[in-house]
């Protein structure tokens, strides 16, 4: 049996202790549909441009995702940095993104190809058309009566890639999904493969609002908020006050919007 060799090495100039920063964008077609009126950076939008920025404005070919942690939501326009906290012969790279001391996301990839010697790569396959997959999902949809989209997503098209609901499982869901040609992401017919990554979020969203919607508790909406920004002074006391100030008028907002969903001991507000 012949041996497979290692994966040739990204041809980077990446090594750790590295710092760069990301450009992002404050508007553009990243935004659209995710989510509206609230524009929100997409994960894989962030990772895309983090990668770029990793090979200097191009897009580097990506072997692997190992750990990918988003923690902060990222607005149009911020500021970020990015760092290189290791760097492998192999193309194994830790890296962290962060927006002055707060920290954004943080991973570790694999960038490079695969040794050709590792076999020919399968071609990919051809997608059906677009109405024999919505003949296929529509009729078990409308006869479940399951809602339409809209309802059980908060993402739009172009950033909405789940097209329609194939299969329902108690324990799960197959959904069709696409990239759409106005997609930021489509690009001469394709896509990078990351995309996969936020077509499985949206599909595990899908299903817990079906979740909620077939034990009569469908009362499914992402409701996104302004982020509460902790200050930073000299007075730290100050800081903490205001801070706490912001996170009491947020629950405030939430248990007044729906007090039904709240148990107190006591009465809170007249």
């Amino acid at each position: 049996m012949k041996r497979e060799s290692p994966p040739e090495q990204a041809a980077l100039p990446l090594r750790g202790g590295m710092r760069r920063s990301i450009e992002i964008p404050s508007s553009g077609p990243l935004y659209e549909g995710h989510f509206p009126r609230r524009p929100i950076l997409p994960g894989v939008g962030l990772l895309d441009l983090a990668l770029r920025t990793l090979a200097s404005g191009a897009s580097p070919a990506l072997r692997g995702i190992t750990t990918l942690r988003l923690r902060r939501p990222v607005a149009p326009g911020d500021v970020l940095e990015l760092d290189v906290q290791a760097f492998a012969p192999d193309g194994r790279v830790r890296f962290e993104v962060r927006r002055a001391a707060e920290v954004v996301a943080n991973g570790v990839v694999l960038l490079g190809v695969p040794s050709s010697e590792t076999g020919a790569a399968t071609p990919p396959r051809e997608p059906p058309p677009a109405a024999g997959r919505a003949t296929l999902a529509r009729g078990p949809r409308q006869a479940s009566g399951v809602p339409v989209l809209d309802d059980l997503l908060p993402h739009r098209p172009p950033m909405r890639f789940v097209e329609e609901i194939v299969t329902e499982t108690d324990g799960g869901v197959v959904c069709a999904v696409r990239v759409p040609e106005r997609s930021a992401f489509s690009a001469g017919g394709s896509a990078p493969a990351l995309v996969a990554l936020e077509m499985a979020a949206q599909s595990a969203a899908t299903f817990e609002a079906l979740h909620r919607f077939r034990e009569g508790r469908f009362a499914y909406r992402l409701v996104i908020r302004e982020p509460i920004r902790v200050p930073r002074t000299r007075d730290r006391e100050a800081d903490l006050a205001q801070a706490v100030d912001r996170l009491a008028a947020e629950i405030e907002w939430a248990i007044r919007r729906a007090p039904h969903q709240w148990f107190c001991f006591k009465r809170l507000w007249p």
